[in-house]
């Protein structure tokens, strides 16, 4: 698996977006925390494409699947959306540079969620289908809780408070 391709790609993309390197250290701070988090949630979502592109016939059940995810996670994702957009704010000068900034990364990000949609498309297609329902059980069942998997990020992460 790719899964330490997005934290560079968020490294390079929070370096060209100008931010301080600080912010996508080592593990333990608050950039690398969000970054994991983040990056994980961009993976389900690549495997989901990746499902329905191959199966189109269950995008239906894989669109249900994820949305019991997501709305046991909505908190959470509405928290991480502005986490990011918080720390690119605090390190743009201005609103035309947080939007420049804040395209870079989302570009970023987008690349790495096709490049992962791509890698697990050329696979070899035995079994595909047992593995998007084996994707649809993770999503809706209990094993999926990003708040117990990532709960030390969060601890790095809530240690700063989001202003109201």
């Amino acid at each position: 698996m790719r899964v330490d391709v997005l934290g560079k790609v968020l490294l390079c993309a929070v370096l060209s977006a100008g931010l301080p390197v600080a912010a996508a250290e080592g593990p333990g701070d608050y950039g690398t925390s969000l970054s994991t988090i983040y990056r994980a949630h961009q993976r389900l979502l690549a495997l989901r494409e990746a499902c329905d592109q191959a199966l189109p016939g269950q995008t239906k059940a894989s669109e249900k699947a994820y949305a019991v995810w997501q709305a046991r996670h909505k908190a959470l994702l509405n928290e991480l959306d502005a986490r990011l957009s918080l720390m690119i704010r605090r390190n743009s000068k201005d609103e035309k540079e947080y939007m420049r900034n804040f395209g870079k990364y989302e570009g970023a990000v987008i690349d790495y969620r096709n490049s992962e949609r791509d890698d697990i498309l050329a696979q070899p297609r035995d079994g595909m289908e047992q593995f998007c329902a084996d994707f649809r059980n993770y999503l809706t069942g209990s094993g999926s809780d990003f708040h117990k998997d990532y709960a030390d990020e969060l601890r790095v992460l809530r240690k700063r408070k989001l202003p109201k």
